[in-house]
């Protein structure tokens, strides 16, 4: 059977999802593509795949579909409606928490403010349909995303944000003092959606990071304020035993800047901003994707646990987003905002002129000077 997009696609014995995406769209950097559109079937497995599973093949900018629709059809059909949700009387109004600069799951340019953005406004207002219009809610939209926890959250001036990246509380006492706050002062919806943190490298770069000791000994970047707890994750302590350099520059793009005049040699990152840094610098060309991930993490909304209605609204936005998986309304709206985000991709790209790469400098930069956060524009903290 060939992998072509419209389809679904039976994995055969010795895929993967990059042989996969190689067939489908010519390019094995696409894998990502399907992993998004598969979550309901692969879940953190995205390089553990099963011999008969069917999965989703989604057409994007430059493919054309096979067929004349797109399987939507999940592996495992509900048996049974969901319950009714309980409403609570105390609850009027909810006030969601976002920002811009996420881009594709929240940025004002993107067609209803992103794909986060319009998966939460469309369950809620299915809710707020099937509560009789019990109560309202409102997204807002702060672009200092280093306030949104403290004090935005906690002192409730909002009731629940997203999206934000849940650490592994389970394994609490190896996490950074920012992931532990998280665990101690915040409630998690269930996954919104589950996002590869990839490492990008110069495309003469000869690391593969295929294990985890690759990576010991180099100078890494990620942004201030940005998690970090997969670099400790799974017992490797990267940070914890100092086995790498971590600099911290204000934004995504200032990392890639800083690989390519070979400042570090790596920037592990959530995958589709770290795309949408390459286009914006026009470094596609120079830079690339590896295959394995450092982490498969969980996107999620969040509530303070001091807020006293805060069990509540963790049950009506996972009712809420359950509700809208069952329906297929979930997989309509992945699939058009992240065809519209690949398409926008694309195009940038074609009128994008390549940048010419940097001369790497002879030293790198000190671990112990990372960029300044300027006042204007905080770091991205999801």
């Amino acid at each position: 059977q060939a992998a072509a997009c419209g389809t679904d696609y039976v994995i055969q014995e010795g895929d993967s999802l990059a042989k996969i995406a190689s067939e489908a769209y010519g390019k094995p950097a696409n894998w990502t593509i399907i992993y998004y559109a598969n979550q309901d079937r692969l879940g953190a497995n995205a390089t553990l795949l099963v011999p008969g599973l069917a999965i989703r093949i989604p057409c994007v900018a430059g493919t054309a579909p096979a067929l004349p629709s797109l399987a939507t059809t999940p592996a495992t059909a509900a048996t049974a409606q969901s319950p009714s949700t309980e409403f609570s009387p105390q609850i009027k109004r909810i006030e969601f928490l976002t920002a811009d600069d996420f881009a594709p799951y929240t940025t004002r340019t993107l067609p209803n403010g992103g794909l986060f953005t319009e998966l939460v406004t469309a369950a809620m207002t299915e809710l707020k349909k099937d509560s009789g219009d019990a109560f309202t809610f409102q997204v807002s939209w702060v672009n200092d995303w280093s306030a949104h926890l403290n004090p935005l959250l906690l002192t409730r001036a909002f009731d629940m944000g997203f999206p934000w990246s849940k650490p592994n509380c389970d394994d609490f006492v190896n996490l950074d003092d920012n992931s532990k706050m998280r665990c101690q002062k915040f409630f998690f919806s269930e996954p919104l959606m589950e996002e590869p943190t990839l490492v990008f490298v110069r495309k003469d770069s000869t690391m593969t990071f295929t294990t985890d000791n690759e990576m010991v000994g180099k100078t890494i970047c990620r942004p201030i304020g940005y998690y970090v707890f997969d670099l400790d994750a799974n017992g490797r302590f990267w940070l914890r035993d100092n086995k790498v350099t971590l600099l911290n520059p204000q934004t995504i793009d200032d990392c890639m800047k800083m690989l390519m005049d070979g400042r570090v040699d790596a920037v592990p990152i959530t995958e589709l901003p770290g795309r949408s840094s390459l286009v914006a610098l026009g470094l596609t060309d120079q830079v690339k994707m590896l295959e394995r991930p450092t982490l498969i993490g969980s996107m999620n909304v969040l509530v303070a646990k001091t807020h006293p209605n805060a069990r509540a609204l963790i049950h009506y936005i996972n009712s809420a987003i359950k509700k809208l998986r069952e329906s297929g309304e979930y997989d309509r709206i992945v699939d058009r905002q992240m065809q519209a985000y690949f398409d926008m991709l694309e195009e940038q790209q074609r009128k994008k002129p390549a940048s010419a790469p940097a001369a790497p400098t002879a030293e790198k930069k000190p671990a112990d000077a990372p960029a300044t956060a300027t006042a204007d524009k905080a770091a991205t903290s999801n």
